[in-house]
């Protein structure tokens, strides 16, 4: 069949043309069925008009949260043109049967051993509405539907296929786990890939990343792991440590790794293997919000030790081995007052850190959102920054906050200093050598100046909202 996979994207979405990392979950499903002629349309770096009129037997699209009405009026053009439709990716997974208005079948959770299944059935004359990957019991409302009731194998799985990437991205992309126990309330990690880690061989993701030719992305929830999966890590980066060429990479992190010697050994080993940037989900400074959403977990924060000593000496440790971080906090709960912005910010400054704030955002299928719901907390996000109302801060003092962080956390001098600072921590005994000190010193410049550009960009879309209302 001739296929054409879709990655949606709102053409006011801040990575417009800015997205380094080459997407991953559409070119895994080609590689999961690969006897068909696929085409890959990245919405966020193509920017042709989409072919309504080229014969395709198959659309499908992966549906990313900001552009779900984009989405919407795609497969419904398609669908006029009786062309068949599947629609997944993590929104839809959690409003299917709004998403099933728009097209001829949804899938819901992973999509690797679904793919090939949906496929056959859809030449077969035979395609089901839903195609559900869950352990947990799915009620279709009448409608039919597959499901697998157990979380994918991850061994033997097929390679992403990335010749259909008409582009090359800056960092290419490898996961190594899925599955995440913390469960933060404002996260859908875990009701998407479970509680409970699943390993890919190791073997299988060397070999993959022995394919790189330049940085590349570890797209684990955390790439130090937890207690249970640190000798899965230590594993993983001695193997990457023995590949001909060394490439840099980067991915998410937590600071819990830092407050145990094992973990401290994974972090040291990491940095060996090529570790650059870790993008740390730090969520708060107000110890009641991070015990509220259950991320206080991720800080490795024993019995009454103090917060915010505990994770400076945590970013300290991290950035001594030479890793450079960004500080992704998520301001708004009940807890946090107009100041939590500023003193936040005061926080990242003092660490040397990147700060990335956004207001604290509910999403369909996490907690909080459940939550929330209940308590008729929800707000339009169409005419607001945010879907979550606060009972304090106003539209125009958050933007002021976001606006004075973007401004100062990203003004010529603080990008300098923070670059100086780096410099100073790219030291030999970190695995560097003078040409590696300068590259990782460049890198470190360079990314501080794109993350100002993304962060204005989606400034200014939060704020074109209030100007709509």
């Amino acid at each position: 069949m001739k296929i054409k996979l879709i990655l949606s994207a709102n053409p006011n979405d801040p990575l417009k043309n800015r997205e380094p990392f080459m997407p991953l979950s559409l070119p895994i499903l080609a590689g999961t069925a690969p006897d068909h002629d696929y085409e890959f349309i990245d919405m966020l770096m193509d920017f042709s008009e989409i072919n309504y009129d080229k014969p395709v037997d198959l659309v499908g699209i992966s549906i990313r949260l900001s552009a779900e009405d984009i989405a919407y009026r795609i497969a419904d053009e398609f669908r006029k043109r009786n062309v068949t439709v599947v629609l997944g990716g993590p929104q839809v997974s959690f409003v299917p049967f709004k998403a099933i208005e728009h097209a001829d079948s949804v899938v819901i959770g992973e999509a690797e051993t679904l793919w090939p299944k949906l496929l056959q059935d859809l030449q077969n004359d035979r395609l089901k509405d839903f195609y559900v990957c869950s352990p947990s019991p799915f009620d279709p409302q009448g409608r039919t539907y597959y499901q697998l009731d157990e979380m994918p194998n991850l061994k033997g799985l097929p390679k992403p296929n990335r010749s259909l990437f008409k582009r090359k991205y800056t960092f290419d992309m490898v996961y190594a786990s899925r599955g995440c126990p913390i469960d933060c309330d404002f996260c859908t990690v875990t009701t998407l890939f479970g509680s409970k880690y699943r390993m890919r061989p190791v073997e299988e993701v060397v070999n993959e990343i022995a394919g790189f030719t330049g940085y590349y992305y570890l797209l684990d929830d955390t790439v130090f792991g937890r207690p249970s999966t640190y000798g899965y890590y230590l594993e993983l980066f001695d193997r990457i440590l023995k590949l001909k060429k060394r490439n840099y990479w980067t991915g998410q992190a937590n600071l819990d790794a830092a407050t145990t010697k094992k973990g401290q050994e994974v972090i040291r080993k990491a940095v060996e293997a090529g570790f650059l940037y870790a993008a740390v989900g730090i969520e708060s400074i107000n110890n009641k919000v991070l015990e509220k959403n259950r991320s206080i977990s991720k800080m490795g924060i024993r019995n009454h030790q103090d917060v915010i000593s505990r994770m400076k000496e945590s970013i300290a440790f991290m950035q001594e081995q030479g890793i450079v971080i960004s500080g992704w906090f998520a301001i708004g709960y009940e807890e946090d007052d107009i100041d939590a912005y500023y003193r936040t910010y005061e926080f990242c400054e003092e660490t040397n850190i990147l700060p990335v704030f956004s207001p604290v955002h509910a999403l369909p299928g996490s907690r909080l959102y459940q939550r929330l719901s209940k308590e008729g907390k929800l707000q339009d996000n169409r005419t607001n920054i945010t879907n979550v109302s606060h009972p304090s801060m106003t539209n125009q003092e958050i933007m002021k906050a976001l606006e004075y962080v973007v401004e100062k956390g990203y003004s010529f001098n603080e990008i300098v200093k923070r670059t100086r600072f780096y410099w100073n921590k790219f030291t030999p005994e970190n695995f560097n050598s003078t040409g590696d000190k300068i590259h990782k010193t460049i890198f470190t410049y360079i990314t501080q100046q794109q993350m100002k550009k993304i962060t204005q960009r989606e400034n200014r879309k939060l704020k074109s909202k209030l100007q709509d209302r």
